[in-house]
């Protein structure tokens, strides 16, 4: 039995690895965004907002399913470990969005470009050719030009869950989520950490011990950390009338830093059925998700001197906060428990569709 687990939990350690390699490859694609920066902050951070949009939503709705193996918390001591990976499905219409309606200072879309482009979750396709003006209305002086980023191609956004659950008493149980700060190769580093707690009504309700049926309310809440690298070069040489120049006269362009944390929280109120084999639940309930980034370091940033290009210098630039647009949500799931070894799946029917699904080592 012991040779049974300890293969089990290889197998784990394997499955996060390939998923949590699989969700910081998406994330990476984040760091095409440095180009976003010749243009200065303002018009960075709105590109940028509007890039990420869908990541939020999907990453966050992604997170919050899996917490459930049936509609009743386990028994006292009872325990479970599993790794149940998440996938929310983007929406056609997150998948794009049309740059000529973004309110931007310096950029404007290149004659004969479509000013339509991928976000994160669209078509691995380079966006449009952009080019950048000292101001979009006169544009005398153009500073420069880049493209847009193309999407991961990835519609479906993966959220990597391992998880260990273990029951209280009074009808509780606590279930926990964590994976260290870690470096994930060249992708940066990630970390999880994340808790949940589910109570049985049954037990306060008239008469509810004799229910056919498991009624319960959980509340669960993630917390992902994702950094990575940003390079920006400088093109020419310093701007001599830089306003920052005396402030930061030996700028370091080589601690560019992009760094994400996603929150998200769920609450659901279930009911359902446990039998020997197998338990089944659904449910209706409400959850959110923020996403904020902060885009840290020096960053060269391109102007025009006398018909000369030059570059000035900003110090941490872009930092905002994206809440996903996922509210009210219905899930169903169910739990095979065949001796010491569990199967579970879950769907969550959101603004974005989310599969769950893993497997695990639970008893009581």
């Amino acid at each position: 039995m012991f040779t049974a687990i300890k293969k089990h939990i290889t197998l784990w350690c394997t499955l996060t690895a390939v998923l949590i390699t699989t969700s910081t490859s998406l994330h990476a694609q984040v760091n095409n965004i440095g180009a976003f920066l010749r243009a200065g902050a303002e018009d960075a951070t709105i590109l940028t907002k509007a890039y990420l949009k869908p990541f939020p939503t999907g990453f966050g709705t992604g997170l919050n399913a899996g917490w459930n193996e049936s509609a009743t918390a386990k028994n006292t001591l009872g325990f479970s470990l599993q790794i149940r990976p998440s996938v929310a499905l983007v929406p056609g219409s997150a998948q794009k969005f049309d740059i000529s309606e973004l309110d931007l200072n310096k950029i404007v879309v290149a004659d004969g470009e479509d000013p339509v482009t991928p976000t994160i979750a669209g078509n691995d396709k380079q966006g449009p050719l952009l080019e950048i003006y000292e101001n979009r209305n006169n544009q005398n002086r153009k500073l420069g030009e880049f493209n847009m980023p193309a999407g991961s191609g990835v519609s479906a956004i993966p959220a990597p869950i391992v998880q260990a659950s273990i029951g209280l008493l009074k009808g509780t149980s606590l279930a926990v989520r964590f994976f260290p700060q870690t470096e994930i190769g060249d992708y940066g580093s990630f970390g999880v950490l994340g808790g949940a707690v589910k109570h049985n009504l049954n037990q306060w309700l008239p008469g509810g011990d004799f229910w056919p049926v498991d009624v319960s309310v959980m509340a669960g809440f993630n917390r992902i950390d994702i950094d990575g690298d940003l390079t920006l070069d400088p093109e020419g040489i310093r701007n001599p009338n830089d306003p920052s120049l005396v402030e930061n006269p030996n700028p370091d362009f080589d601690d560019q830093q992009l760094t994400t944390t996603t929150n998200a929280f769920v609450f659901n109120a279930l009911v359902g059925k446990s039998l020997p084999f197998i338990s089944v639940y659904g449910g209706v309930g409400y959850q959110k998700a923020s996403f904020d980034l902060e885009i840290s370091g020096d960053y060269p940033v391109n102007t025009d001197v006398a018909g000369q290009t030059f570059y000035n210098v900003l110090t941490d630039p872009v930092s905002f906060g994206i809440d996903s647009e996922s509210n009210v949500h219905m899930l169903g799931g169910f739990s095979l428990n065949l001796g010491l070894f569990a199967f579970y799946g879950e769907v969550t029917l959101a603004d974005y569709f989310t599969a769950n699904a893993g497997v695990g080592i639970s008893f009581r």
